[in-house]
């Protein structure tokens, strides 16, 4: 038993002495506590899939890195999503970028959105080394001050970069680490998400009856990986202001960080090159008080969450995903502004 292990650990202990440990240990944790569930039939579509990952992973990386670029420039001719990206770009940068500079955008999202997709099917699976010496971590100094707290992290980010590896290089870099998401309904494909993020010691929340889990997580001192770009239906999210416009959004995230007490750190992840990644921290949200009222302090928390990631896009606008629908729920009496 590594010595920094607690030795009382149970589902409300911090699992760890001290943070950062091994990648073995994470990995560990990650089976502890996430275990991997095996589907039945399906054969023919999980050969397949199992085919396509083994020739990709078989790949160097300078061919994975151009076929995902080849794969981003045929979506872009074929205008995949382009209503629903230039209704997003004409939302957030109106008349102030060109025709020419919002196609530029464009183009590049969809190239990294292929990469993103060639990425996830290669290195999840690549190993410790490769985290180690291809993956740098920057500002790794405010995660490790805000883990070693004990009261567990929350990531804010979105579809960034290569969006849900940056809670791979968490995990890989010895942190305990979940990710928040909705699941998918195929069962080969769900089954090959869980797989990859197990693979990188990171485990997945799926987004139905979780709270008692992401608080029981946060007391084992879990960072979790929460996507704010997230179009949500009335009733279960609230409206912020997303770049200029109202969006609903997830409401939950500023009651559990009030709740647990968790330190909220930006973050994204992108590539620089065939074998270069970079995964970037921001330095640690500040909590705002309203004590005289508890519903705005969790209101005016949640746009402070929000407007964190939408600078970290403004930022870096050719690492979005712009062809989500991000404003698709709006407020009662405004049109829905992807309907021709």
């Amino acid at each position: 038993m590594p010595d920094n292990f607690n030795t009382n650990n149970d589902n409300e202990t911090f699992a760890f002495k001290r943070l950062p440990v091994s990648a073995e240990e994470i990995g560990a944790y990650t089976q502890k506590f996430f275990p991997q569930k095996k589907i039945k039939g399906h054969f023919f579509k999980r050969f397949a899939v199992w085919l396509i990952i083994s020739f990709l992973r078989l790949l160097p990386y300078w061919l994975a890195y151009h076929i995902g670029t080849l794969l981003g420039k045929v979506l872009c001719f074929l205008k995949t999503g382009k209503h629903v990206a230039f209704t997003n770009l004409n939302i957030v940068y109106a008349d102030s970028k060109s025709m020419e500079e919002k196609q530029a955008i464009y183009k590049a999202s969809l190239i990294n959105f292929g990469r993103v997709i060639i990425n996830y099917m290669r290195l999840p699976f690549a190993g410790e080394k490769f985290w180690t010496e291809n993956c740098e971590l920057v500002n790794e100094d405010v995660l490790k001050k805000a883990a070693n707290r004990k009261k567990g992290v929350v990531f804010v980010g979105g579809h960034i970069g290569m969006w849900d590896l940056a809670g791979g290089k968490v995990g890989m870099s010895g942190y305990p680490a979940a990710v928040v998401s909705k699941g998918v309904d195929d069962p080969v494909i769900n089954k090959l998400v869980n797989d990859a993020r197990a693979a990188m010691n990171m485990g997945g929340i799926e987004t139905r009856n979780t709270m008692d889990q992401i608080f029981a997580g946060l007391k084992r001192g879990e960072s979790l990986v929460l996507a704010l770009d997230q179009n949500m239906k009335k009733g279960k999210g609230a409206f912020i202001d997303w770049m200029g416009k109202k969006a609903c959004s997830v409401k939950s995230t500023a009651y559990l960080v009030k709740k647990s007490g968790a330190a909220v750190i930006p973050g994204y992840m992108i590539q620089q090159g065939p074998k270069k990644f970079k995964l970037i921290l921001k330095e640690e949200l500040p909590w705002i008080d309203c004590p005289e009222d508890p519903e705005k302090e969790l209101a005016l928390n949640n746009q402070s969450q929000a407007d964190a990631v939408q600078k970290i896009i403004l930022e870096h606008p050719e690492h979005w995903l712009w062809i989500y629908k991000r404003w698709k729920v709006v407020p009662d009496g405004e049109k829905n502004p992807y309907k021709k």
